[in-house]
Order: structure tokens, then C-alpha cells, then sequence
């Protein structure tokens, strides 16, 4: 079971309102805003957010009733270019295949498409690259179905190096488009991540997601806590085995919960040895199941019915293998 706290999204979102100095929050709600239920998010943040990012279409109509531009992250497809141009949406153009669909279909309905322009600094993901620029701009600087609103791209890094590498190619791109198109665009690159690293991240807007949600920085709150319940408690000695596989043998006698959740609630095999709360005090996860954990309680009283906190509440129990972003995603 999950709770969200929205007074705490929007303390997150003042914090970031406030870091960035006059530089526009774009607030992330894509996937279902991490989790969080994008409706709800985009309500209490309408009016702190200069702006929403999602990832497809279907993302954008559901949040249709901000009075906010929304970004659509991801390249859209001729049949709902149509839809998205009627609804005003912003399009990324990340590719020459993108822009020739999507001015196949502003040709047609005879509008205009505003669109941001996705660069692809060392990501390899999405984006042009600097070989492309020079064709890029023949092609939209004399197109008239195309307003040309922002220039974008993505940190892969969580460190100044691996960002000032990016920062160092996207920033004469940009320029370069901005100069060719005779036009202050929108240039955005930082992530919450490269946010709160550096202010020069935050160039004209950066697009704020996990730190939204709690995530990054130790000001930050938790949006989301998640709950499960102690079903069974039980006694075992030295050298009994606890869950599958025999992976973990009792190295002395032991008190362990059986708690309602597992894998098939997103609370992955990897996550074995993690720390969650039972009763105000962190527990080893010792064996994960498909909707059952097994948990070492043996340095707390602890009792069938007894609350756990899975995740919030100052519980984070991701690691190398599983990210922050899978556990809000999937652990509900």
C-alpha cells in the first residue's frame, strides 16, 4: 500500500523553484509522474511549475487540463502528430525521420508545429548530433510550418566532469541554432541531478523529476511511503535455511517476518539485504519471494499486523542494481 504526501511535492517543487533563480521548472511527470499518479502531480503543481514534461501522447492528454505548455519527451509518430498539434502541445524533433513526419502532417492541416529541438551530447540515445547541424538548419530556417521554441539535451552523468563534458558540446550547438534561426530559444539540459550540482546547468530551464519526488538532495521529502504488513512471525535456529534456494542459512537463532510483499510488487530478488522499518527500526531483508520478503526482526518485538515501511519515511533501500527510479516506479 502506498501513501503520498503532496505538501511535500510541493516543498520540493519551491525548493527547486527557488534554486533555480529565475530559470523555468519544468516538472517531470512522465510514467505516470515516477509513480505518483501524473493527475494529482500536475494538479498541486500547476501552479509552481512553469511548465510539464511527459513521454508520449497519451501522457499529454491525460494532463491536458494544466493551463502549462507540455513538453512530449519522446519522438511522436505521424498519427499523433495530428492530435498533438491540435492540442498545442510541444513536440521534440530529435531526428530527421521526426521533423519529416511531423512537417508531412503541419503541411497537411496547414498549422504550425511548435517544436524542441533534442541534441544528442554523449547520451547516444536521442538527439542530432553536430554532424547533422548544418543540414538541420538548411531545412528549418527556411520552414514556415515550424516554430522553433527550445533546444534540449540529456546529462548522462551524476558528476561535473561527465556534465561539463555534455555542457560543452550541447552549448555551441544551441548557440548555433540560435544564431541561424535569429531567435532566443529555450535551452535546457539539467536534470534534477545536474540541477543541484551546478547553476550553470540551468541555462533557461531545467526539467526537474526525482527531485520532485523526494530525491537528492537531503532538503528534499519523500512524496511517496510504502507500506506492507507483517503476516507471519516465525523462530529459527542455526543452519535453518530462510526462502529459496537455501541462499540464506541462520547463522545463529534468529526471529523472522514474513511480510506481504514481493516481486511481483516490484520489490525485486536484488534487493536482498536491503534496510526496511519495522516498528521505528531498520531491518535486513534476508530472502524475497514472489509476494512474500523475509525479513531478520530478531532486534525488534515485532508481531503479526505490525506496519513496514518498504520505501519513504527516510527509507531508501535502492543500490547498485536497482535504481530509485524502478523502486518509485514499480514498488506500490
Amino acid at each position: 500500500m502506498q501513501r503520498l504526501n503532496f505538501a511535500a511535492l510541493l516543498h520540493n517543487a519551491n525548493y527547486f523553484k527557488k534554486l533555480l533563480r529565475g530559470a523555468r521548472l519544468c516538472a517531470v511527470v512522465k510514467n505516470d509522474a515516477y509513480g505518483h499518479g501524473a493527475e494529482h502531480v500536475a494538479r498541486y503543481l500547476e501552479e509552481v511549475a512553469d511548465c510539464f514534461a511527459v513521454g508520449t501522447l497519451d501522457e499529454a492528454m491525460r494532463i491536458s487540463f494544466v493551463k502549462k505548455d507540455i513538453l512530449i519527451l519522446l519522438p511522436i509518430d505521424e498519427s499523433d502528430c495530428e492530435k498533438a498539434i491540435n492540442k498545442n502541445c510541444i513536440l521534440t524533433v530529435d531526428s530527421f525521420c521526426t521533423l519529416n513526419a511531423v512537417l508531412r502532417v503541419t503541411s497537411r492541416l496547414n498549422k504550425k508545429a511548435r517544436i524542441h529541438i533534442k541534441i544528442d551530447s554523449g547520451m547516444s540515445r536521442l538527439g542530432f548530433n553536430e554532424n547533422d547541424l548544418e543540414k538541420l538548419i538548411n531545412i528549418i530556417s527556411n520552414c514556415r510550418d515550424l516554430i522553433v521554441e527550445g533546444v534540449y539535451s540529456h546529462f548522462y552523468g551524476d558528476n561535473i566532469k561527465d556534465c561539463d563534458n555534455q555542457y560543452a558540446v550541447f552549448c555551441p550547438v544551441a548557440e548555433s541554432l540560435e544564431k541561424a534561426l535569429n531567435k532566443k530559444l529555450i535551452k535546457h539540459i539539467a536534470n534534477s541531478n545536474g540541477a543541484l550540482l551546478s547553476s550553470k546547468y540551468h541555462l533557461d530551464m531545467a526539467r526537474i523529476g526525482l527531485g520532485l519526488y523526494g530525491y537528492g538532495q537531503k532538503k528534499l521529502q519523500s512524496v511517496k511511503t510504502v507500506n506492507a504488513k507483517v503476516i507471519a512471525v516465525r523462530q529459527i535456529k542455526k543452519g535453518d535455511v530462510a526462502g529459496y534456494g537455501g541462499l540464506y542459512v541462520a547463522p545463529c537463532s534468529k526471529t523472522i517476518a514474513v511480510i506481504n510483499v514481493g516481486y511481483a510488487h516490484g520489490f525485486n530478488r536484488a534487493l536482498v539485504g536491503a534496510h526496511i522499518k519495522i516498528n521505528g527500526v531498520m531491518c535486513t531483508v534476508v530472502a524475497v519471494c514472489m509476494a512474500m520478503i523475509l525479513v531478520d526482526v530478531s532486534s525488534v518485538i515485532t508481531a503479526e499486523g505490525d506496519e513496514v515501511i518498504l520505501l519513504g519515511d527516510r527509507v531508501d533501500i535502492s543500490n547498485k542494481v536497482i535504481s530509485i527510479y524502478e523502486l518509485l516506479c514499480n514498488l506500490k
